[in-house]
């Protein structure tokens, strides 16, 4: 989490909704919690795409509100902003499964008043308490670790079967309700898969990075990733989640990097903590496999398969060769 790329004070209205206070932030966005306003206050400054207006029934009374500047962007910046927003509008527009964060409706706020809110799009979002990050910031691993990871493997599950990739699995975007479910957030650089492959803008974040996308060129479409991208993010989170620490040595994240690239060729060995139990183990060492052909045995079928069975203090079974081999490249 960063400064925040878009300030919006308290008590500013948009669309039918008061912004209240800062949730979080990241390079491209700024999140604030939201209330509806009482239709006598309202003061509609947004242009509404809508998915459940404010009002009827399906939308609760407090959200959250995505603030993304698209309207105060240089041309070359506003076109990667436009490609986030669109990555992730589009797929919540699609997707509706119940490890995703729902999109309520989509503002663009009209506000010349605030040139440097004016033409903001804002994505109005099921709102949740916290997110992994911070809950990975108290000083214990969290006590209910396994539950949380099955329910973040549905997600991953439900996302690749819909046929699309996250592309920046991390805890930041690990999101936690008030009822203690789980939401798979920030879509923006999600793709969805061209045969076995997406494309991705590129901003994955080193720590949650496979190897050999580290120092992949960018082409004229982003990126070209798989599901197994999202896999070797998975591996780095149980292992987070379990032990607090990360999988591999450094004690920054170029470091941690750097490590990866040598683990890909051989020089360096995974460091798993002695704190995480043999079940886990084994799941962690498969999904952090050095090479995407590797990894591809141990998909979101496969790997929730084993995951609710970790949970429930029962042995996984590996995927056999004959049934691995089914599965292709």
């Amino acid at each position: 989490m960063t400064g925040f790329p878009l300030t919006v004070d308290p008590g500013y209205r948009v669309g039918g909704w008061t912004v209240e206070h800062p949730l979080g932030s990241g390079s491209f966005a700024s999140v604030y919690a939201g209330r509806r306003e009482a239709a006598e206050d309202r003061d509609d400054r947004g242009d509404h795409e809508d998915r459940g207006a404010p009002g009827d029934g399906t939308v609760p009374d407090r959200v959250a509100l995505k603030f993304l500047p698209t309207g105060t962007c240089t041309p070359r910046g506003l076109r990667h902003l436009k490609d986030l927003v669109e990555r992730e509008v589009e797929l919540l527009s699609r997707l509706r499964a119940p490890r995703l964060i729902v999109l309520y409706e989509t503002l663009t706020v009209d506000d010349p008043a605030r040139p440097e809110l004016d033409g903001a799009t804002v994505l109005v979002l099921e709102r949740a308490e916290c997110s992994l990050h911070s809950l990975l910031a108290g000083p214990e691993p969290p006590a209910d670790g396994p539950d949380l990871l099955v329910q973040i493997c549905e997600g991953l599950h439900q996302l690749h079967d819909a046929g699309w990739v996250h592309g920046d699995l991390k805890p930041g975007n690990v999101l936690l309700m008030a009822d203690g479910g789980v939401r798979l957030g920030d879509f923006s650089t999600a793709g969805e898969l061209e045969g076995t492959h997406a494309y991705t803008p590129g901003f994955a974040t080193p720590d949650y990075t496979p190897p050999e996308l580290l120092w992949t060129e960018t082409g004229a479409r982003g990126i070209r990733i798989r599901p197994s991208s999202d896999i070797w993010a998975y591996g780095v989170l149980v292992h987070l989640v379990l032990t607090g620490t990360h999988p591999l040595p450094g004690g920054t994240a170029a470091a941690r990097r750097d490590a990866a690239v040598r683990y890909a060729r051989g020089d360096e060995d995974l460091r798993l903590s002695p704190a995480l139990p043999e079940p886990w183990r084994r799941i962690v060492t498969d999904c952090l496999s050095r090479t995407h052909e590797s990894r591809i045995p141990h998909d979101a079928t496969v790997l929730l398969e084993r995951v609710r069975q970790a949970a429930q203090g029962r042995l996984p079974r590996r995927p056999g060769r004959r049934r691995a081999a089914a599965r292709g490249a």
